[in-house]
């Protein structure tokens, strides 16, 4: 009698026809037995068990995302290269929506594998133990891949054995629609911020070399963690040029990152797991850590619910230079008495092409009417001079406002931070020399005072 040891999802495509009996042992996995009359017949089995062995494993861990799952799986469908598989991971899923479409999940190169919750980087390592490709994509259940990506990314790997992370450009989608402006890889770069995504290739042989992501990575950057143990295995790192990544940004999130002190808890982890590769670059660590700001801005909407304008009542979102569409979700929020749309929180030379507001019946209301406090309004375009640009929304009554649900924003940001006050003394320049005026105004001996003070880092 000839025993072969496959998994469940090879033995179901390959076998169906030659099992005459199977058994599961604990720990050794499913077992098939091929009676001494079909050994004619192994060669053709062994050739069948190749040519079904996939190249890429997708792994897809999905918590309560089952309204996301369809696109994130339909994503890889549309892929160019077709040597892959997708793994689901239902990590404990407590919505009965989710566990409803798993249950009887059924798309092509696609399983589902059910667990209780154990948080991602443990679904991320459950759904990589039961793959079969040699590649491994993490895809979480929100987010999708454009066509091509397989398909570059594998020709990366197979041309070199040493390369062991491979990504792309990414955009942002969602709450935000954004490039996604990530430096180019560095190691000096890494050792200060994570500037991989989650969803970037790697070899599985690597994931079971460094012990695959780390479980106490509770609240986030597990992926981070998990590139530094690649890179300390001497492994390279490949940027496509291409875009092919797009990260969903929920509009529920305040804004997109978690708080300080869980950060600073997750790299603490970080430095006691990789002290030596943080020993060996301990200049360029510190170099970077005092030079490193927060440069990244954000776009606010104030609530009113009958107690004034304050933080507490209102939601956040982080936004970029390209930075083109902005959704505020308002369904957290009753009472409703006024809104404001602060654009940045700094100097900002801006365009809003429209604003609309969505209802609980799904009307939309576009607003023909915005005030603010710019220091210009030149035919739409509004120019700043403040770190607190602020819009205000006149025609929203409270009828009107009891029952909005959504607020969208369309806008594009022309300049930002001491970019947008050149642009503001340049036009307060060439104001005056189409007025034939030779004496400085107020406005520009303002605008340029704060330009130079911004410069040399100055209070106002």
């Amino acid at each position: 009698m000839i025993i072969l040891c496959v998994n469940d999802h090879t033995r179901r495509q390959v076998f169906p026809s030659v099992v005459n009996q199977e058994k599961r042992e604990e720990g050794l996995g499913s077992f098939v037995w091929i009676e001494p009359g079909a050994i004619p017949h192994i060669l053709t089995i062994q050739q069948d068990f190749a040519s079904v062995m996939p190249t890429v494993s997708v792994i897809i861990p999905c918590f309560n995302q089952g309204h996301f799952v369809d696109e994130a799986v339909d994503s890889v469908l549309m892929q160019s290269y077709a040597d892959y598989e997708i793994i689901i991971v239902n990590d404990g899923s407590t919505d009965g929506l989710t566990n409803q479409l798993l249950q009887n999940y059924s798309r092509n190169k696609t399983r589902v594998i059910t667990t209780a919750n154990q948080g991602l980087a443990a679904a991320r390592n459950n759904g990589i133990a039961a793959a079969e490709g040699k590649y491994i994509l993490p895809l979480d259940a929100d987010d999708r891949i454009l066509p091509g990506y397989l398909e570059k990314a594998v020709a990366e790997l197979e041309k070199d054995p040493q390369v062991g992370i491979v990504y792309c450009h990414a955009n942002l989608f969602g709450a935000v629609e954004t490039d996604w402006i990530l430096p180019d890889y560095s190691l000096e770069r890494m050792l200060v911020d994570n500037i991989i995504f989650c969803s970037a290739f790697f070899r599985k042989d690597d994931w079971l070399a460094t012990g695959g992501y780390d479980t106490g990575m509770i609240y986030g950057w597990e992926d981070y963690e998990f590139w530094l143990s690649l890179i300390e295995r001497g492994r390279k790192v490949v940027k496509l040029p291409e875009t092919f990544f797009s990260y969903r940004v929920a509009s529920d999130s305040m804004v997109r990152s978690r708080e300080k002190w869980q950060k600073v808890e997750m790299f603490k982890r970080v430095y006691l797991r990789h002290q030596r590769l943080f020993s060996d670059h301990i200049a360029v660590w510190l170099d970077a850590l005092l030079d490193t700001r927060d440069k990244y801005y954000t776009s606010r909407l104030y609530v009113d619910c009958g107690n004034g304008i304050s933080d507490t009542s209102s939601v956040g979102r982080k936004i970029e230079l390209g930075t083109r569409k902005i959704l505020f979700d308002l369904n957290g929020f009753r009472d409703m008495t006024a809104l404001r749309f602060d654009p940045v929180d700094t100097y900002a030379v801006l365009e809003i092409d429209k604003i609309i507001a969505t209802t609980r019946t799904g009307q939309v209301h576009e607003m023909s009417r915005i005030e603010s406090n710019a220091l210009y309004n030149r035919q739409g375009r509004l120019l700043f001079d403040t770190k607190d640009p602020q819009c205000f929304l006149p025609e929203l009554d409270r009828q009107f406002l009891s029952q909005i649900v959504q607020l969208s924003v369309e806008l594009r940001f022309v300049a930002l931070a001491d970019q947008a006050l050149e642009h503001i003394v340049a036009h307060q320049k060439e104001a005056l020399q189409r007025q034939g005026k030779t004496s400085l105004s107020g406005k520009i001996l303002q605008g340029g005072k704060r330009l130079v003070s911004s410069l040399i880092g100055l209070k106002e």
